[in-house]
């Protein structure tokens, strides 16, 4: 509740700030992202899925703040640098972030997104005969801000046996997997120093003589 307020706060100053500042102070601090296209080692044909980890990655970095880097410009930087492979280390991250140029780079790897249908007879012998899925989803994401020259591996799961439901699928648990590696990026909604650069900005040109 907290963060919500906060950012509502923040959404009012800078309409505020955008209706009284003069135009050359307009400029928001924007990061740019390169999304790598994703690296389906599971080997998964389920368009759907494919589709929801891409619009989740996305859905993360909104404009004005960030602005994410036209696909086919990634995927020729990769291709010059053969980077395609390798591009969840560090060093290969930092590569493509000075060729695009880049702020932030994401690469999420599908590593699994199995699922089976099985029947309680298996492993009970309970008179229960409900049906449950058993899921194997695994998703690493990585992550290289060149700011600071810092980078991260993170992953989401979903796995083990659920009873058979309207909502039990393998495309809710890899969006359950691909909800826990958003909330673990370390990027905000606004960032930190999207404010006072602009302020400080302002500021300076204020002060210098006419």
């Amino acid at each position: 509740m907290a963060m919500s307020k906060k950012l509502l706060l923040v959404i009012i100053f800078l309409q505020c700030y955008a209706f009284l500042a003069p135009l050359p102070a307009l400029a928001y601090n924007t990061y740019h992202v390169a999304i790598v296209p994703l690296i389906n080692t599971a080997n998964c044909k389920d368009q759907e899925i494919i589709q929801l980890i891409e619009t989740k990655v996305k859905d993360k970095f909104k404009f004005p703040f960030y602005e994410i880097i036209p696909t086919q410009s990634v995927t020729t930087a990769l291709q010059k640098r053969l980077l395609r492979e390798k591009i969840t280390n560090q060093s290969a991250m930092k590569k493509l972030s000075t060729d695009l140029p880049a702020d932030i780079i994401i690469a999420i790897e599908l590593v699994h997104a199995e699922s089976r249908i099985v029947r309680p007879f298996f492993w009970s012998y309970d008179s229960d005969d409900e049906t449950y899925l058993d899921t194997n989803v695994l998703v690493k994401c990585y992550t290289y801000s060149a700011k600071k020259d810092t980078y991260l591996s993170l992953k989401g799961s979903s796995y083990g046996l659920e009873p058979m439901r309207i909502d039990t699928n393998l495309y809710n648990s890899v969006e359950e997997a691909m909800d826990q590696i958003i909330r673990k990026l370390p990027y905000k909604r606004v960032p930190d120093d999207v404010l006072d650069k602009n302020i400080e900005s302002s500021l300076s040109d204020d002060q210098v003589p006419g």
